[in-house]
């Protein structure tokens, strides 16, 4: 009797491990950080999918979820192992894409969680790629961000701002400090150059801000 009565429990013990165990994915884990389906992501960890493995496109998931602001994916995806580091092809880590995107509660998250910022170096990057997002500029000089810093061409952000028409970046630059007077590795100053590239709304702007 007792031998039956082990039987019976180790049979109902692994009929109830068999009705939690979840089903397997039912579309590919690229469409599920795409369409932020958080019950698709637990299949794919829990049947074993490789998380550190680049999508189609070329990202990785931690990436693409954070990109697209997707807090709890992130987390999760932390929590399984995802490399907080990892880069993609043009260097940018996950904290990058989620600052680049303006995704300050995920970029906040992975600082938290121990993702590497360099703040100046990722404020140029801004500027380069004609980021227009105010959350963006104000969370990188809250955490470090030198305005004045200079990429491999010699220009501040500002100056990078100004030659490409990027008046809300400007706006948003000098509204935190930047230097109206930088001068580019020629000798121009941010005015000079504005008007020679007859951009009136910036020239207006560094004039009002004093600029020489």
């Amino acid at each position: 009797m007792k031998h039956l009565l082990v039987i019976v429990f180790s049979l109902a013990v692994a009929l109830l491990g068999a009705c939690t165990e979840p089903d397997r994915p039912s579309i590919s884990l690229f469409l599920a950080v795409e369409r932020g389906d958080l019950d698709q992501l637990e299949r794919h960890i829990y049947w074993g999918t490789d998380i550190n493995t680049a999508l189609p496109n070329g990202v990785y998931p931690l990436h693409a979820a954070a990109q697209k602001g997707r807090f709890v994916m992130v987390r999760n995806l932390l929590k399984h192992g995802a490399l907080i580091d990892q880069q993609i092809a043009d260097g940018s880590t996950a904290l990058d894409v989620a600052i680049l995107a303006g995704r300050t509660q995920v970029a906040e998250l992975l600082l938290k969680e121990g993702a590497q910022l360099d703040a100046s170096a990722l404020l140029a990057k801004a500027a380069q790629i004609g980021s227009t997002d105010r959350d963006t500029v104000r969370f990188l000089i809250a955490r470090g961000a030198d305005t004045e810093f200079r990429d491999a061409s010699g220009d501040t952000p500002l100056l990078t701002a100004i030659r490409q028409d990027n008046h809300r970046l400007a706006s948003h630059l000098v509204n935190q400090g930047a230097d109206v007077n930088a001068a580019t590795a020629d000798g121009k100053s941010a005015l000079q150059l504005a008007t020679e590239l007859k951009l009136p709304e910036i020239v207006s702007l560094l004039t009002r801000q004093g600029a020489r």
